[in-house]
């Protein structure tokens, strides 16, 4: 089984950088990982060719111009471009442990997609927080994090419960598991089958709002919070257009309501205009040959 991760991004480089040491640092590495860019200045391409030029495993940069916030519409490109089997879902503002995609991949299943958490990090620890601290593995440490500024909260158990009784904290959980698009997963066929992201929306709700999409095709749901876990780093929140929320409610509701499966305007109907920029692990193979007949006799 091929697996696959998006990685959605806009403009913070600086954390793009921390969320890709993660990645590289995992014990059971993803096929390929695909970088959906919002329009991103150049600052980002040079963390996501560094990154590319440190890990055996594809790296794919999707990019589509910035007009405004289109995160569902570089998604739907990114779902394009995926050749994985499954698929998992986060964002370029978080840090991940080293089994998150170990995680996911040890409850997927047909016919159902999951749910992961995150600890919400202070702006101490955010600004602390260094490529070795993740490699390391000690910036999971909850005895580090309040060294460093983080503050007691109860949402730290989630990197203080033992994995071994992980499964039976989630098991128990019986609030409804969303698609959220920090800490999600989903076969990438079922995401074709709903179409997508629905490109009406704007920020808030886009992604609970598929999710509810797949709910409506007859997947279940699985929390792995204590399973899969993931840092989000703090920043500050851009603001949001006056009745976006309101309407990506409405919209909501009427999926909740209707039980349609499909994105009104979706990967199907998703535009062109965007660049590829991709590695595959034969040019890795490559590129380590050449440097091999470089080096002195």
């Amino acid at each position: 089984m091929r697996t696959s991760v998006i990685i959605s991004t806009f403009n913070k480089p600086h954390y793009l950088a921390r969320t890709l040491a993660g990645m590289g640092a995992q014990v059971h590495q993803p096929d390929e990982v695909i970088i959906a860019d919002d329009g991103s200045a150049e600052p980002t391409r040079d963390v996501i060719r560094r990154f590319r030029d440190s890990v055996p495993f594809s790296v794919i940069h999707v990019r589509q111009e910035h007009v405004g916030w289109r995160k569902c519409q570089v998604m739907n490109k990114c779902l394009r471009e995926c050749t994985g089997d499954y698929v998992l879902f986060t964002d370029g503002d978080c840090i991940h442990r080293r089994d998150w995609v170990a995680g996911h991949l040890r409850f997927a299943r047909p016919g159902r997609f999951l749910s992961g958490g995150d600890l919400r990090l202070n702006d101490a620890v955010t600004r602390t927080i260094t490529v070795d601290d993740i490699a390391s593995g000690r910036a999971f440490k909850p005895r580090w994090l309040m060294q460093n500024g983080m503050k007691w909260r109860r949402t730290m158990l989630k990197i203080l419960t033992p994995r071994w009784i992980a499964p039976l904290v989630d098991w128990v959980n019986f609030t409804p598991a969303r698609l959220g698009g920090s800490n999600a997963s989903c076969w990438h066929k079922d995401a074709m089958r709903v179409n997508g992201f629905d490109e009406r929306f704007g920020w808030g709700k886009e992604d609970a709002e598929m999710g509810q999409r797949l709910r409506n095709l007859g997947l279940s749901t699985h929390h792995v919070r204590y399973n899969a876990i993931c840092l989000h780093l703090d920043h500050v929140r851009d603001a949001v257009p006056a009745g976006s929320v309101e309407r990506n409610f409405a919209m909501l509701a009427e999926v909740n309501k209707s039980g349609r499966t499909l994105a009104a305007r979706g990967l199907a109907q998703t535009a062109d205009d965007y660049s590829v920029e991709r590695s595959t692990p034969a040019s890795h193979e490559l590129r380590e040959a050449e440097e091999a007949l470089l080096q002195p006799a």
